[in-house]
């Protein structure tokens, strides 16, 4: 099975440093790189089950880190 995720990267504000979100649809990277510091969208396509997975918990760090934004 292949599977795509996207990435963004993005000034946190945070000691300077610079961190990556990661999402499972294209629509809502786009929406969080349509704001200021913060990098073009990539995709990463995928297809070994433990490759997806790693996406799938990163996705769901992204969603935990960003909720409050």
């Amino acid at each position: 099975m292949k599977q795509t995720y996207y990435s963004v990267g993005y000034y946190s504000g945070r000691s300077n440093s610079t961190s990556t979100a990661f999402f499972d649809t294209k629509e809502a990277a786009e929406k969080f790189a349509d704001h200021d510091y913060r990098d073009n969208v990539v995709a990463h396509h995928v297809s070994k089950p433990e490759t997806i997975a790693k996406y799938d918990e990163l996705v769901a760090m992204t969603a935990f880190e960003l909720r409050d934004r």
